[in-house]
């Protein structure tokens, strides 16, 4: 690189990840990115049965048709951008992926797919696979902390890590490792705040799935000699100056990743937590409950909070409605929220019952946490609590045997146990072998996930 380019975001964020060695990460980090990689196949096991998913599925198909690409839990091989696009479709559509409180949104849903659809057409190896992740993880999520205009839209830099990832994997050196990204600045989505939406329930959700197909071309085409603006990512109208590099290889980025047990905003979870602790320990059933009220901070009491969501995407963006299944039902009903799930009449008489108030208070404590005071309303009295950081957070962190649990309870009546015993043990044998038996584990449909496709499309028809 020239003495010009070097000084560019794009220069030296190409740079780190080109020469990041997995020999040189910790064991902490290798397992939290074995971690999210479990994460995001546990999320896309229940979606890729959603209505949004199966469409992604379909274009997909047919319009990246020759590959050796999975997409995974079926027979579809495609070119490694479309199953990426279909396998992030899958991830991201019940919003039980995993997520990064800097950037605030998900990094996951774009990352593992894009990493491991490259991966079955170049012979990567586990460690070649693990430093992609690590260093997609480290990219997208210093572009995204660094956005000047903080839009709750992951798509504006998911992509990111859907580059550099294929990057690292497809052979680029720093250089074009530094045109993809600039080429994916302009290349990929850039849109307003989900959360200005009043359409709250679309499949469109952040786009994140278009974003891989934008990051995961840039890095092809920066391999044939395409070039992009190198400035590109030092650009004072978007981006803040110096955010990005900031701390730059003093850690890594992956390990502030968070995970989620519902299938919700991430936003809803401290009150579903809040919730079930005051019913649980005062013994409340849900007929009991009078009136809930919830105060938080402004973004979370500005979701869509239907008390009855048209859709899965609605849902997973409403307090009330949240609150309502796992009152009525209990929190399995939120892992993930399904079709059955929707106007359930109990969930939607309570949710009736629940205000969520925005307490300026509570809006200095966010981004870094995500608080919550829950007050239920008996005939025995008023009962509270507080939650400010929910299960999966970093100080709250899974152990390997929860992150476990999670894919198991995911996978349950849709995959096979056996198959997801082999995904898990698979994923843990990444570091220092081969990513092929994690790839043919997520190959080929079974009976279970059929069984699943059909009682859906009943469902659905």
């Amino acid at each position: 690189m020239t003495a010009a380019e070097e000084r560019h975001v794009a220069a030296v964020l190409a740079d780190w990840c080109a020469n990041l060695c997995i020999d040189d990460v910790p064991d902490t980090v290798i397992a939290k990115a074995e971690d999210c990689i479990l994460d995001a196949i546990a999320a896309a096991i229940p979606g890729q049965n959603t209505p949004g998913a199966r469409s992604v599925h379909e274009v997909a198909a047919s319009t990246y048709r020759t590959g050796d690409a999975t997409v995974w839990f079926g027979d579809t091989k495609l070119n490694p951008t479309g199953a990426a696009f279909a396998n992030a479709a899958s991830a991201s559509m019940l919003d039980i992926d995993d997520g990064h409180r800097a950037a605030l949104g998900h990094p996951g849903a774009a990352v593992v797919p894009a990493v491991l659809a490259v991966a079955a057409e170049t012979g990567a190896t586990g460690d070649d696979v693990l430093a992609a992740v690590i260093a997609g993880y480290e990219a997208c999520i210093r572009v995204g902390r660094a956005e000047k205009r903080k839009a709750y839209h992951t798509g504006n830099w998911s992509g990111v890590g859907a580059c550099v990832a294929s990057a690292r994997l497809l052979g680029l050196d720093a250089r074009q490792i530094m045109h993809a990204l600039a080429v994916t600045a302009y290349h990929g989505p850039r849109v307003a705040d989900l959360t200005l939406s009043t359409d709250m329930g679309s499949n469109v959700k952040e786009s994140i799935p278009w974003s891989v197909v934008a990051g995961m071309a840039a890095a092809e085409l920066a391999r044939t000699g395409f070039t992009g603006c190198r400035d590109a990512l030092d650009i004072d109208e978007r981006f803040e100056p110096g955010v990005a590099l900031d701390g730059l290889g003093d850690g890594f980025m992956i390990t502030g990743t968070y995970f989620k047990r519902y299938s919700a905003c991430r936003w809803i979870h401290s009150a579903v937590e809040a919730l079930l602790e005051i019913m649980r320990e005062n013994a409340i059933a849900p007929d009991a409950v009078e009136q809930v009220r919830v105060d938080t901070f402004y973004q979370a009491a500005h979701l869509n909070n239907h008390a009855d969501p048209h859709s899965l995407e609605s849902a997973q963006y409403s307090v009330p409605y949240c609150l309502g299944l796992a009152a009525v039902l209990g929190e399995a009903a939120l892992t993930p929220v399904s079709e059955d799930g929707l106007h359930h009449p109990p969930a939607v008489d309570f949710a009736r019952k629940v205000e969520v108030r925005h307490v300026e208070q509570m809006d200095a404590l966010f981004p870094a946490k995500v608080p919550a005071h829950v007050r239920v309303t008996t005939a025995r009295g008023d009962f509270d609590a507080l939650v400010t950081s929910p299960w999966g957070e970093p100080n709250r962190a899974p152990g390997r045997d929860e992150m476990l649990g999670k894919l198991h309870a995911l996978a349950e009546g849709r995959i096979s146990r056996k198959r997801v015993s082999a995904i898990g043990a698979a994923v843990e044998t990444l570091r220092g072998g081969s990513p092929a038996a994690l790839l043919t584990a997520l190959t080929g449909s079974d009976m279970a996930s059929q069984n699943a496709r059909l009682t859906l499309s009943a469902v659905s028809g």
